[in-house]
């Protein structure tokens, strides 16, 4: 019973393990769609910004003043974007950070369970290693030393050993 126990300990240590390591790739790979998916919005605000410059340039080429306030609207916006997209990144890096340190302690944690649980097998299989053996010996010893306690005669067995040699000579002669 100490034994399933003990298996089901280690066992269940392992799949902790493997779980925390999988939460820790599904957050990653969130975290990293968050970002790209910011990056790509990003892009095209700035590339629909482009494009309204360039129709306001088309509209009126020689009007330089508002075409200068609109690309300097442009440029401020696109900073502007740049910095968010910037504090997003960091507070993404803070997160991987924090969430790494969870998953470590999860998986040190169930490391931990595992190698106890290791240990309690083993014990139990050198508990029952040795009880075997010390039967074994048990009744190695009770076999030669008869039920009484004393040493088994041997004389039956160099008896009919010497018989047979007896009978061996009788029929070389």
């Amino acid at each position: 019973m100490a034994n399933d126990d003990g298996a089901t300990k280690f066992f269940d240590a392992l799949n902790e393990n493997y779980d925390a390591m999988i939460d820790a790739i599904r957050t990653a790979s969130d975290r990293g769609h968050r970002i790209s998916a910011a990056m790509i919005e990003e892009a095209q605000r700035s590339q629909r910004e482009a494009v309204e410059l360039g129709k306001q340039w088309a509209d009126a080429p020689l009007d330089m003043v508002s075409l200068s306030s609109s690309l300097l609207e442009a440029t401020t916006k696109a900073q502007s974007r740049a910095l968010e997209v910037t504090r997003q990144w960091f507070g993404e890096l803070t997160e991987a950070q924090k969430d790494a340190q969870d998953v470590l302690q999860r998986m040190v944690a169930a490391n931990r369970s595992a190698g106890e649980a290791v240990v309690d097998l083993s014990r139990g299989i050198f508990s029952r290693t040795s009880e075997a053996i010390r039967a074994t010996g048990q009744s190695v010893t009770a076999a030669a030393t008869g039920n009484d306690g004393r040493t088994a005669s041997r004389e039956p067995a160099m008896a009919s050993k010497t018989k047979a040699q007896a009978q061996d000579e009788e029929a070389s002669s």
